[in-house]
């Protein structure tokens, strides 16, 4: 196994794109030791999907787990990096083709990996279909993530009723979004997620990283 990881978390900061109506990203220094402070001390607001993120079934389940309530073990493990660049959707088609089994996590390195820095709002990205959503969890995968703010299609190309997000976590498929996957192979890697343990959280910003399994 390679010792390097790849950090695939997005930096905050106050010019970042965030999703349209959430609330934006501040850090504002409430104890400054250049002004006479003792320490260093900041204020940090922002919304619980700001940037590279996870969203917990309480985001689109009413009664749903909250993040606090999620196992790391859930959120933790063997990974593919699934490389659909190329495609301007993932398909079930597409996806049978790929070797995703019970438990597995699987993050999709699309097109929007290629011109997206977290920097503005896209006005079409890549996702998945509902039938792929599905199967994803007909598979039982644990969790699966994606290189843009939301994993739901774009307003565009939705069909009312339908939503991925739910398809994924009623069957307890959790997501995370906002991926920084530019510089991720496709493979087979260890994957780390950290979210804060807030109490009844819908979901949190995540530190995020990859280390490749030989």
């Amino acid at each position: 196994m390679h010792d390097r990881f790849i950090d695939i978390s997005y930096q905050m900061t106050p010019e970042m794109a965030i999703y349209p109506g959430n609330p934006g990203f501040t850090a504002i220094r409430t104890s400054d030791i250049e002004k006479g402070g003792k320490a260093n001390v900041s204020c940090i607001t922002m919304g619980s999907h700001t940037g590279t993120h996870m969203d917990a079934p309480l985001h689109f389940i009413s009664g749903g787990e909250s993040i606090d309530q999620l196992p790391l073990d859930r959120m933790n493990g063997r990974a593919i990096v699934a490389d659909v660049t190329g495609h301007s959707e993932i398909s079930r088609e597409m996806l049978e083709k790929l070797p995703i089994g019970k438990g597995d996590i699987v993050l999709f390195r699309t097109d929007n990996s290629l011109s997206w820095n977290c920097d503005r709002i896209l006005d079409d990205h890549v996702t998945l279909t509902y039938d792929a959503a599905d199967y994803l969890a007909e598979k039982g995968i644990k969790m699966a993530g994606i290189d843009y703010l939301t994993i739901e299609r774009p307003r565009s190309r939705r069909t009312p009723g339908k939503s991925v997000h739910l398809s994924l976590l009623k069957n307890g498929v959790l997501i995370v979004e906002g991926l920084a996957l530019k510089d991720a192979d496709e493979g087979e890697y260890e994957f780390f997620c950290m979210p804060l343990a807030i109490k009844g959280l819908d979901g949190c910003p995540v530190r995020c990283a990859l280390k490749k399994i030989d």
